[in-house]
């Protein structure tokens, strides 16, 4: 059987999904393939129900802090984690119930089956050949675990079954200390799991910033065992027990969360039988404007090309991809990205945004901070731990970026990007209101100690003039 299309999308998660119906507004020629399990990594196995299991750790976690506020309790809170779990799996099947729905709604323009490149233009699809026009690659990636490990890899919890336990062992190693080893590992921890995790370098959670990660591993070694810069194996010599052998030490654990990383699920798409060679990170190489792989019909978008593997990514790059796609008699058309945010969701909330520290090391630059220690809203919380490093240019005082470890930063951290991405300075931002008492006044405070290094200064009063042209643009 032979079918012709216009566009052929590989994979239904996030940016396939996102890829479909985009191109879906120029052409109804399209066809999306995807063996399955349905449900996008994000809803079925990452940022929902992580953040669910994050909510529920927290929520008990809390408990120790009550008698402080004069709430007593007769007798001590308590946690099932088999009920826990159950909930999490709940809560997860309701949002990746919307996803199948999407996909299901679709009828023939949905293929469950695995695609293999036969040329540029054609895929087999289960027992079928499909010609297109253009094809998108949104295969996502799985996690990567060392073949040279001698352990039987259905031991070893990962992202993509911690969710489908019952219960969960009393001692964890967890090995990786970037978003989802630390998010998974502090919230085990606040489930009282005795968590030792182990981390090949000296930053974690994908920070640059030496007083960032500094602070940020005395914060979260208050709650469970940190190892950085330790290189790690794992072993299985009994059924029950797992063996870790890290630099420094060895020991048995009765379970292993394995979070070093994932691999680009390319292997099996035939890339070898259309010329496409990958670079030393596994991929193709490919343009992340218009995602289109060079001088081929073929885009690459979503956590396969390893560039930003984030939900809202996934989904800007499949839209780039179908637009793109989809207008096959013009010129690939070259999309602006926006300004990077990276969200790690433990308790204070690790944050990147724009600019790394390290990616300013050619530039000159000031640093304005702020320590939360004494932040009034803060304090009142009880959430009074971190700091907030933001970046700008050292003349002008343009905000470039910003590293921190705060309370609440997963929300300002919006507002830094949006400064950045409308090219703000740090006097523009401190012409913005600042709420009392709220979180954000830390930011404020940040800004103010930029603003004083800034080598061409504004005026020092920060509400403007009403002739300005700040306030002239809003009216």
């Amino acid at each position: 059987m032979h079918r012709k299309v216009d566009i052929a999308i590989i994979g239904a998660g996030t940016a396939g999904i996102s890829a479909f119906k985009e191109a879906s507004k120029y052409t109804n020629n399209i066809v999306l393939i995807d063996k399955g399990p349905l449900g996008s990594t994000c809803a079925r196995v990452g940022c929902m129900p992580s953040k669910l299991l994050i909510h529920v750790a927290n929520q008990f976690y809390d408990r120790r802090y009550l008698n402080q506020l004069g709430i007593h309790c007769k007798e001590p809170l308590y946690i099932k984690l088999p009920e826990a779990l159950s909930y999490v799996r709940k809560m997860r099947d309701h949002f990746t119930s919307g996803v199948i729905d999407f996909i299901q709604s679709l009828e023939d323009q949905f293929i469950c089956a695995d695609a293999k490149f036969l040329d540029l233009n054609t895929l087999k699809v289960g027992k079928q050949q499909i010609y297109a026009n253009k094809i998108i690659i949104a295969t996502g990636s799985s996690n990567y675990i060392p073949e040279t490990w001698s352990v039987d890899h259905s031991a070893l919890l990962t992202s993509d079954n911690i969710f489908e336990q019952k219960d969960f062992a009393s001692n964890i190693a967890v090995v990786g200390g970037g978003i989802i080893g630390l998010e998974l590992a502090q919230a085990l921890s606040r489930l009282d799991v005795n968590i030792e995790l182990y981390h090949s370098h000296e930053f974690i959670g994908g920070l640059t910033d030496p007083k960032v990660n500094q602070l940020a591993l005395e914060i979260l070694k208050e709650e469970f065992l940190i190892h950085t810069n330790e290189k790690v194996t794992v072993s299985q010599e009994q059924a029950n027990n797992i063996h870790i052998q890290s630099s420094s030490n060895s020991h048995l654990v009765e379970s292993a969360l394995i979070a070093i990383g994932r691999k680009p699920n390319l292997q099996n798409l035939g890339l070898e039988n259309i010329g496409i060679k990958l670079n030393d990170s596994g991929i193709p190489e490919y343009d992340n404007t218009t995602m289109q792989i060079k001088g081929m019909p073929i885009y690459i978008v979503g956590d396969v090309n390893k560039s930003r593997p984030l939900l809202h990514e996934a989904a800007d790059e499949g839209r780039i991809a179908g637009f793109n796609a989809a207008n096959s008699e013009k010129s690939n058309q070259c999309f602006v990205r926006r300004t990077p945010i990276s969200i790690l969701f433990t308790q204070p909330n690790i944050v990147m945004v724009g600019q790394s520290f390290s990616e300013l090391r050619h530039k000159e630059y000031v640093i304005g901070e702020v320590n939360y220690k004494t932040q009034g809203r803060a304090k009142i919380e009880n959430k009074n731990k971190g700091i907030l490093r933001v970046y700008g240019d050292k003349k002008t005082g343009a905000l470039l970026g910003a590293e921190c470890i705060a309370p609440s930063a997963e929300h300002f951290a919006h507002l830094l990007a949006w400064a950045i991405q409308q090219n703000m300075t740090v006097f523009d931002m401190l012409q913005m209101p600042f709420y009392h008492p709220v979180i954000e006044e830390g930011v404020r405070s940040a800004l103010r100690d930029m603003a004083s290094k800034v080598e061409v200064q504004a005026k020092p009063f920060e509400l403007a003039m009403c002739s300005s042209e700040a306030i002239n643009n809003l009216k």
